[in-house]
């Protein structure tokens, strides 16, 4: 992976930042859905529902400087029940109230593990006030889905660099050091002394299985 990146300056290579959210920014307006804020018997955000269904919406408000460029979106999460499940990721763009235009829109497969980090490869430049809206599948009020952190990755004051700096960062921003086919089995950081995002998450869930 280095020699690839042997050409692009190290300016470049040190613009894409990483934001760290917790789910509990999610909100919801549709009153079939029951969200359980974090408590000291479960630190993630619990989703359940009072009515089986599709298309149950919740939205969070991503603090993302305007003229920034969003290239991954990755969600923590874990759900009970097999055919329960996230169906969407999407990006929307709103200016005026009564208005949104969707950016990014990305299917995720009901095949996926009960308990893994949802990843989503996009290339949004940041316009005005972007949420990020997860869309999920409900087969019984008995299921739940838990979410725990967001990462948004991004390149900041993406608008300002000239056409071949853009190309030069779009080249970095989406080099990947694994393949990844929906979701991110292994850390994107460069420190390899670190834990990854995804061994974090599962070794977490390991910990709250053992204590009870």
């Amino acid at each position: 992976m280095d020699n690839k990146l042997n050409h692009i300056p190290q300016k470049l290579l040190a613009r894409k930042q990483s934001l760290m959210l917790h789910a509990l920014g999610f909100v919801t307006g549709d009153p079939t859905i029951r969200i359980a804020y974090p408590y000291v018997f479960h630190p993630g955000l619990r989703v359940k529902v009072d009515e089986p269904g599709e298309s149950k919406w919740i939205y969070m408000m991503l603090p993302v400087s305007r003229g920034s460029l969003i290239t991954n979106i990755n969600i923590a999460h874990h759900r009970t029940g097999l055919q329960s499940h996230i169906s969407f990721v999407r990006l929307v763009e709103q200016r005026e109230p009564v208005s949104a235009t969707v950016v990014y829109n990305q299917e995720v497969k009901d095949t996926i593990s009960a308990t893994c980090v949802i990843g989503a490869d996009c290339h949004v430049v940041v316009n005005s006030s972007i949420l990020l809206k997860v869309c999920m599948d409900f087969t019984s009020t008995d299921d739940m889905i838990e979410l725990g952190s967001v990462e948004v990755c991004y390149i900041p004051e993406y608008t300002s660099f000239t056409e071949q700096k853009r190309k030069e960062v779009r080249k970095v921003a989406y080099q990947k050091e694994e393949p990844v086919a929906g979701l991110f089995e292994s850390s994107h950081s460069l420190n390899l002394q670190r834990p990854s995002f995804v061994e974090l998450f599962l070794q977490k869930k390991k910990k709250r299985k053992v204590s009870f």
